[in-house]
């Protein structure tokens, strides 16, 4: 993660802001019938504008200053459902040799269909002073097989939950922990990035938002202390915590339902509840994302399911001049713009030709302005062209995001108490493993 230049970009980006402004207070003089559609318009504008300059203020603690941290007992909660055994064996040798390699590992199985006996006899027992359990049990949900580490965590001090097509980065857990210095964090995001980001558009244009998502977005919130979801793939938390909130993390109901989904932003608020929730900016994370569009819009319903039930969470229970609050109050109005918009516009046509006509106009050249910040990580298997591309690729993705995602989420908001999970029902997702990926398990090794 770079951060030079940083007082030239706030000052440029800010010129930048003000000059759209004040093209959008004119347009919203000179076209009184669509004041409130451009109204929200702006809205959002600022939005983006405020968490791309907070998001400046984010930083993480360097990695000599917290010596003491090294004492601290940690475990890996890694549940498994139907994994390619290719991709759980780098998720396994990735958390092993790690620079500050983990004292436990939880391989929890909840009841696959998938063979993982030949997987199993390699990695269960030490490793380099790490000793992993495997565990199988019968199906219960992401979060039944977290909570055999959670209820008991041992000696552990942090637990760190990781998704099983998640390879952490080798320096990912010493950076994380860096944040527990201060007694009042008690949970600590990493950032994720996409393994599989160049097979396809889909890959590079997910990617190209999540990564704008998690420097701009949860970069501001991490200022705040205010982190409202955690990336699954790769998390910190005090292990107390956990402990402490299991039975109301595996028993939590909604309307009298049993809910199992939107487990992470749970356990981020459950850390808000008790503390600060941060982001470590420079701890990576490499995921597997979905390479097909039905395995694309299957998990986004599932995740936005979860955060139907989150949102209610959230405005019921953080502080209310806190900044998730109001990032939870002011997003939540925007989706409604989002969607009421595109229908007004359709409604009035052609009167609203010359508003559409602008507002797309606009959307492009100032999805790249702010899209400017994805440049900041930089990647060693990645060249500057690749880079370009990916942030080339952000307006699509804001395109995509209001014609197609937001209609899915609407879709989840209205069968929300649908709590299955949607991937993975019938064996592991179908995801390209290259020649570079092919693992030997009897080694263990890439």
């Amino acid at each position: 993660m770079r951060r030079s230049h940083a007082p030239i970009a706030i000052a440029v980006g800010s010129v930048a802001a003000a000059a759209l402004l004040s093209r959008h207070l004119d347009y919203i003089w000179h076209h009184p019938g669509y004041r409130w559609v451009l109204g929200a318009w702006m809205t959002g504008t600022a939005m983006v504008f405020v968490q791309w300059l907070v998001s400046w203020l984010d930083r993480s603690p360097r990695l000599d200053e917290q010596p003491d941290l090294d004492r601290l007992n940690v475990a890996i909660s890694l549940p498994v459902y139907n994994e390619d055994p290719r991709i759980l064996d780098r998720t396994l040798w990735a958390a092993v040799n790690q620079e500050r390699p983990p004292q436990r590992i939880d391989v929890v199985d909840d009841g696959s269909v998938i063979d993982y006996t030949a997987l199993r006899a390699h990695w269960e027992g030490e490793h380099h002073g790490c000793v992993i359990r495997w565990i199988r049990q019968p199906n219960g949900g992401k979060k039944a097989a977290q909570a055999r580490t959670f209820g008991d965590p041992g000696s552990a001090d942090i637990i760190v939950t990781v998704d099983s097509d998640s390879a952490l980065e080798p320096s990912a857990i010493r950076r994380g922990l860096t944040q527990f210095a201060d007694p009042k964090v008690q949970s600590v995001a990493g950032v994720e990035l996409a393994y599989n980001f160049r097979h396809n558009w889909l890959t590079r244009t997910v990617y190209a938002r999540t990564l704008f998502f998690q420097v701009v977005a949860c970069g501001a919130q991490s200022a705040f202390g205010d982190v409202l979801v955690n990336r699954g793939p790769f998390a910190l938390y005090r292990a107390n915590l956990l402990a402490e909130t299991c039975d109301a993390y595996t028993e939590e109901t909604f309307w009298g339902r049993r809910i199992k989904l939107g487990d992470d932003a749970a356990l981020t608020l459950f850390a808000r509840g008790r503390g600060r929730a941060v982001q470590q900016s420079d701890a990576f994370v490499f995921s597997m994302f979905p390479e097909k569009m039905s395995h694309h819009l299957r998990q986004w319903t599932r995740w936005m399911r979860g955060s139907t039930i989150r949102n209610c969470w959230r405005i019921r229970y953080l502080p209310v001049l806190s900044y998730g609050w109001w990032y939870t109050l002011v997003s939540a109005f925007l989706f409604l713009m989002a969607i009421a918009g595109p229908v007004c516009m359709a409604v009035t046509w052609p009167a609203s030709e010359g508003v559409v006509l602008w507002t797309t106009g606009a959307l492009v050249p100032w999805a790249w302005l702010s899209g400017l910040r994805v440049l900041a990580v930089r990647r060693s298997d990645e060249r500057g062209l690749s880079r370009l591309v990916t942030w080339a690729c952000y307006p699509t993705s804001i395109l995509w995001m209001m014609f197609v995602l937001h209609w899915v989420r609407v879709w989840s908001i209205l069968t929300f108490l649908r709590q299955g999970w949607q991937t993975r029902q019938h064996g592991a997702e179908s995801l390209t493993v290259t020649e570079g990926d092919d693992l030997t398990i009897a080694e263990g090794r890439l």
